[in-house]
């Protein structure tokens, strides 16, 4: 049971790019790979690291937040670079 609980505790490393763009219709969006800073458990210190997937820990998973560009559907914008919901999540 212990090994199962350290498996939810540990983030794995991801093989996800820190960048990535997605053109779609013309428009032309860039995301970058969201990271924080966390405490190791085993050192303490505070290392970078990006997102847990919940359900399966042993998976790699990665968030990505807009940078650059938005998106426009029927002359509505949806996105906005600086108006992130969980990518704006800051450690403080």
């Amino acid at each position: 049971m212990s090994e199962l609980k350290k498996m939810y505790r540990t983030i794995v490393e991801d093989p996800f790019p820190q960048e990535m763009t997605i053109e779609f219709g013309g428009q032309k969006r860039i995301y970058r790979k969201r990271t924080w800073k966390i405490k190791d458990p085993a050192t303490g210190d505070l290392i970078e690291r990006g997102l847990r997937y919940g359900e399966n820990p042993d998976q790699p998973a990665a968030l990505y937040e807009l940078v650059s560009g938005n998106l426009v559907l029927g002359g509505c914008e949806f996105i906005d670079p600086r108006n992130g919901l969980v990518s704006s999540i800051t450690e403080d």
